[in-house]
């Protein structure tokens, strides 16, 4: 069930004709450690990996690549390192047991709100909310953009307050969100 990377620099972005060698058996990864010296989680490198529950992500890691963990339906918990800089569109869209994001506090890119959210340094783009929050959220005062599916399958959440700062909501931002009412 654990699935190792090893190696050094980036690893390969894969797309929707050319899968990972571990496609096939994706239904069986329920672990996935990344050891030091991989520097970037290539495009769709799990995505669809519907029993992944945990990743460690090392240090050299940089960048994490689009739609990397894209419906990993049980993925729970995932820390955010110190040198991650980059992450893409639509992650961790689909993730619904998702708890929280941690983003290490040294990080120079990202930061999390107590609720798990997570935005950029400056706390003005708010990037992806876990699938798991549930109830009532209050943006918080000073956030200029919702991005892109930031609160996609949230199902849970029942209600969102948006301060008026926010001058963009970026598409599909609350799509499958079916709890949502207010």
């Amino acid at each position: 069930g654990t699935l190792y990377i090893s190696g050094k620099g980036a690893m390969y972005n894969y797309d929707t004709i050319d899968y990972p060698p571990w496609y096939g058996c994706r239904g069986q990864i329920t672990a996935v450690v990344i050891e030091e010296g991989v520097t970037t989680i290539g495009d769709l490198a799990f995505y669809y990996c519907k029993q992944l529950r945990s990743v460690t992500i090392p240090d050299s890691l940089t960048m994490i690549g689009f739609a990397s963990f894209m419906e990993c339906d049980n993925l729970s918990y995932i820390e955010i390192g110190a040198n991650v800089v980059y992450i893409g569109e639509h992650v961790f869209c689909g993730c619904e047991l998702l708890q929280t994001f941690t983003v290490a506090k040294e990080n120079p890119a990202y930061a999390n709100d107590s609720y798990g959210v997570l935005f950029d340094k400056n706390m003005e783009t708010l990037i992806a909310a876990p699938g798991a929050i549930t109830g009532h959220y209050d943006i918080p005062y000073g956030v200029i953009k919702i991005g892109d599916d930031a609160f996609y399958g949230c199902n849970g959440l029942t209600g969102i307050t948006i301060p008026n700062t926010v001058t963009t909501i970026g598409n599909g931002a609350f799509s499958c969100c079916f709890g949502l009412t207010s």
